[in-house]
Order: C-alpha cells, then sequence, then structure tokens
C-alpha cells in the first residue's frame, strides 16, 4: 500500500478501521469523501470487491471521484490517467508509458455486515487490529432504522455522550425508559483499546412506545444495560428488557463515528430490535422518534463544540455516571501518543 501525501493530524488516531460507508452506498460511481482530514474515494473494481483511493490525481490537483469506473479501474475525469485497485497509474491517455510514480495512496479495505471499513492508518498495522462485529447490522432477524449526519463536533465529544446514557432523559424524555432517572452504579471494564460498562435496572414498566410494540401494558420488566467502546470508529448500547415470564426482548444501538477534520465528524446511527421485526409502522415510529433524538443529541454535541471553539478546554467537575467516558478519553489519548511518533517521522521523510 502506498502512503497518503500528508501526515495525519495529530487530533485523532489514524490506526484504526473506520466505517466510511455503507456497502450498498458503494458501487461502480465513485464515492468521493472525507476522513481524518483525508480525500478518500470508494469504488468497486471488476471483481465487486470495495476499493479506497485517495482522491486525488498524481498529475493535477483534481478529484478522482470526479472521474468514472472503467474496466475495475479508476479514470480521472480531467486528465484521463486510469488507476487500479493497488493505486497504480496503469494508464495514460498522451503516450504509451505510464511516469514513474505515477500513482496515488490506497488503503486496506473490509467488508462486513454491511459496511465498508477503511484503514487509513499505517498499512502495515491494519492486520493487527480487528474490525468491530456487529452482526445485528446485516441480520434478517433483526429489524433497523437509522440515518447519517455530518456533525460540526469531535469524536471524542460524540464517544462520551454515548457513554453515558443517564442524559437521555433531560434530551428526550419521551422515549427514555424510566429506569434511567435512578441508574444503579456502573460495572466497568477497561482493556487496552475497549471499554465496556453495564447496569442492571429493577423491574419497571416499558417506554410507552417499546411496551405498545411488545403489547407489555404496564407489566414490569427488568432491564439490562451494557454500553461498548470498541474503538474510536464504534460504540455500541445493548438493551434487553426481561418481563415476567422470561421472554427478552432486544435493542442494538450502533454508533460509527469518523473524524473529518478537527472538530467535523460523521455519524452513521442504527437502532436495530429483534421484535416487531417486519411492521412497518414499527419501522415509522421508530424512525421517527429516533431520527428527532439524535437531531436533538447532536444538535447539544455542536453547541458543547462551540463553547470549547470559543472559550477553550476549563475545569469539569465529573461524577460517578462519567466514569465510562472517562476511560475512553483515557485510552484516545495513548493511542494518540502512541502513534505521534510515527506520524513526526513521517511528516519529516517529506519535508
Amino acid at each position: 500500500m502506498s502512503s497518503p501525501r500528508r501526515a495525519f493530524s495529530a487530533a485523532f488516531p489514524s490506526d484504526c478501521w473506520y466505517a466510511l460507508a455503507r456497502s450498498g452506498d458503494v458501487d461502480q460511481e465513485p464515492l468521493g469523501l472525507r476522513a481524518l482530514g483525508l480525500p478518500v474515494v470508494l469504488f468497486r473494481a471488476a471483481d465487486g470487491s470495495a476499493v479506497a483511493l485517495e482522491d486525488r490525481c498524481a498529475h493535477r490537483a483534481y478529484p478522482l471521484s470526479a472521474g468514472v469506473v472503467v474496466d475495475g479501474g479508476l479514470r480521472c475525469g480531467l486528465c484521463g490517467f486510469v488507476y487500479d485497485a493497488d493505486g497504480q497509474c496503469v494508464s495514460v491517455p498522451t503516450q504509451p508509458r505510464v511516469p514513474f510514480g505515477a500513482k496515488v495512496a490506497s488503503y486496506p479495505v473490509q467488508e462486513r455486515d454491511g459496511l465498508v471499513w477503511v484503514w487509513l492508518g499505517e498499512p502495515g498495522r491494519a492486520r493487527l487490529a480487528r474490525v468491530p462485529e456487529l452482526p445485528w447490522l446485516d441480520d434478517e432477524a433483526w429489524a433497523g432504522v437509522g440515518g447519517s449526519s455530518v456533525v460540526a463536533a469531535g469524536y471524542l465529544l460524540l464517544h462520551e455522550n454515548f457513554a453515558d446514557v443517564t442524559q437521555v432523559p433531560f434530551v428526550a424524555p419521551e422515549i427514555a425508559p424510566s429506569v434511567i432517572a435512578v441508574a444503579p452504579p456502573l460495572d466497568v471494564v477497561v482493556t487496552e483499546t475497549t471499554v465496556t460498562l453495564r447496569r442492571e435496572f429493577a423491574p419497571a414498566p416499558l417506554p410507552a412506545w417499546q411496551a405498545d410494540l411488545l403489547g407489555a401494558g404496564d407489566a414490569a420488566f427488568e432491564t439490562l444495560q451494557e454500553g461498548y467502546f470498541l474503538s474510536p470508529a464504534a460504540w455500541v448500547d445493548r438493551w434487553d428488557v426481561t418481563g415476567a415470564d422470561g421472554t427478552t426482548a432486544r435493542l442494538r444501538f450502533t454508533h460509527l463515528v469518523t473524524p473529518l477534520d478537527e472538530g467535523l465528524s460523521q455519524l452513521h446511527w442504527q437502532v436495530d430490535r429483534d421484535f416487531a421485526v417486519g411492521d412497518d409502522g414499527a419501522d415509522d415510529l421508530m424512525l421517527e422518534m429516533f431520527g428527532d433524538y439524535y437531531d436533538r443529541v447532536l444538535v447539544a454535541m455542536e453547541t458543547a463544540q462551540e463553547v470549547l471553539d470559543v472559550d477553550g478546554p476549563g475545569p469539569e467537575v465529573n461524577v460517578a455516571a462519567d466514569v465510562a467516558a472517562l476511560k475512553v478519553r483515557e485510552i484516545v489519548l495513548a493511542m494518540l501518543a502512541t502513534e505521534s511518533p510515527a506520524v513526526i517521522t513521517t511528516r519529516r521523510a517529506r519535508l
């Protein structure tokens, strides 16, 4: 794999698999986007596999995403240079020989669970890291609704918000389980690169929307909440409710975060359930309800980012509910510290 033109910003980890697109969004039409401050183009090769290249022609400053896919390669829409899946220029229209060094960066890609994951860091490290496993995203036994947004807020701000569900009743009280108001202490498990939190709530009635979908009325359900910081690219929440008869209904909240530039992030979110599957009315209800919820959350995160941008970080008062978010912050800072020497070396080599 060839290297990108510029060094990564030290503001976000680059040695990480990021979900840059849903599989259905990547086809024979080049898809241009930004990630980690870099221009990236996605398309499908002749064999159907997803390809990720630097979105800038080696000849002139022109995006390859403005070109076309020809015979499994990508042709620049300005000069006609054609690049293969490895980023090597294989054809130049004005001469028979390809100039030496005519290539663009190519990035490792994995496609799993209906997502295209791209590694934008040191290519040799890609095989050492696992792509998060999110099987419910592409399982017919589950039904899901979701959306995508570009958010004027940093990726770490988003993760810290996902790590604290006690904020939900203040952002969207109508969808929050009543048990959150008296949330028990967290059990938190930390590894070198992940954070797992767990809470078990006493039996209580479900939120009205969920009780209606389950036909549960005012029956009390035990609730288990688990949250997972899998990487800077993925946060997952699991909400399982179990009735007196032992029947369990499961929800999965998937948050896929990609830093675009400092203070700017891409969020793909999806809410999946294993109940009321095949119910179009349930899909419509949940899309409207959770679409509105995420809109409110993202507005709140953009407001918080504005405060940070204007006034800078200040002293913080933390409470017990912040423990998972603080652990996430520690892991990300450790990742940045580990990557910094490589970033600095790469930058010096190109001066």
